[in-house]
C-alpha cells in the first residue's frame, strides 16, 4: 500500500506542477466511445494542441479506431526500451494526438522507482507539447486507474439519453467512493438548452441525495466552448467540497486498508 501511495503521489505532483491542464475524461451513453471522440476533437477549438493518453485497448474500443489511426507503441515502451516519448504520439486530427497507454496504466502500481521516474519524465515531455492533456480513462468509477486518480480535474461527458443518465450515475457513485473532490459535467446530444440543463439538474439532485459529490456545469458539447472551459482554472471550490471529499477519502482509504489486511 505504501509503495502504491508513493507512486500515486508522484503522478499527482507531476500533473499539478506543469502548465498544461490535465484532466481525466469519462463518457456515457449508447456509444461512449463516439461521445469521447467528439469531446476530444472539440478540445482543439481555438488552435489548441491536445494530447490524449488512451487507456482503452482495442477490446474495449479505443480512440485510435475512432479516428482510423495506427496505435503505435505503448507509452510503456519508453520506460522499457528507452524510446523518445514523442515517438508514441499519433496524430488523429489537426491539433489532436493520441498516445497508447493501456499497458502503462496497468503497470503503474508495480513500477520501481527508476521506471516511475522515467514515466514522469515521459509524461512531462508530452505535456510540454500540449495545451491540454486528457486521460481517456478505462475501467469504472469503482476502480480508477492511477492516471485518473492523479489528474487534478475530472470531466464527465453525458449523452442526453436514459442510457447516458444511468451511466453518469454509476460514474458519480464510483468517483465519490474513490474520494473525488468535484466533477465537471458536459452534456452531449441534447435537443436544446432546456433538455441539457434539465439533465444536469437531475444529476445534481441525484448527487445531493445520495453521494454529495459537487458537480460543475460545463455546458453542451455541441454549443459551448468546452476547450475554453477546460483550459481555464477551475477556480473557487464548492463550499461543501472540502469536508465531503475528506470524508469520502477516509472511507475509501479505510476500505482499501481493510481489504489489504
Amino acid at each position: 500500500m505504501h509503495a502504491h501511495s508513493d507512486q500515486a503521489a508522484g503522478l499527482r505532483r507531476l500533473f499539478r506542477r506543469t502548465p498544461p491542464a490535465v484532466f481525466a475524461l469519462f463518457a456515457t451513453g449508447r456509444s461512449p466511445l463516439k461521445t469521447a471522440a467528439r469531446a476530444v476533437r472539440s478540445l482543439t477549438e481555438g488552435g489548441r494542441r491536445v494530447v490524449v493518453l488512451e487507456e482503452h485497448g482495442e477490446a474495449t474500443g479505443s480512440l485510435f479506431g475512432s479516428f482510423g489511426t495506427d496505435g503505435g507503441a505503448d507509452l510503456l515502451a519508453t520506460l522499457e526500451r528507452g524510446l523518445d516519448p514523442a515517438d508514441t504520439l499519433r496524430e488523429a486530427a489537426d491539433g489532436l494526438w493520441l498516445v497508447r497507454a493501456a499497458a502503462t496504466a496497468q503497470a503503474v502500481p508495480w513500477l520501481d522507482a527508476g521506471h516511475l521516474s522515467r514515466l514522469e519524465s515521459a509524461i512531462g515531455e508530452l505535456q510540454r507539447r500540449a495545451d491540454l492533456l486528457a486521460v481517456h480513462a478505462a475501467g469504472d468509477g469503482a476502480g480508477l486507474t492511477p492516471f485518473a486518480q492523479a489528474a487534478a480535474r475530472r470531466l464527465l461527458v453525458v449523452e442526453a439519453s436514459g442510457v447516458g443518465a444511468r451511466g453518469a450515475c454509476q460514474w458519480i457513485k464510483g468517483l465519490a467512493a474513490a474520494g473525488a473532490g468535484s466533477l465537471e459535467v458536459a452534456v452531449s446530444g441534447a435537443r436544446d438548452r432546456a433538455d441539457a440543463t434539465a439533465l444536469f439538474a437531475s444529476l445534481s439532485d441525484y448527487t445531493a441525495r445520495h453521494v454529495g459529490l459537487p458537480l460543475v456545469w460545463r455546458g453542451e458539447l455541441e454549443r459551448d466552448g468546452l476547450a475554453e472551459a477546460m483550459s481555464t482554472p477551475l477556480g473557487a471550490r464548492h463550499p461543501a467540497e472540502g469536508v465531503q471529499a475528506f470524508v469520502r477519502r477516509l472511507r475509501a482509504w479505510s476500505a482499501q486498508a481493510s481489504a489489504a489486511g
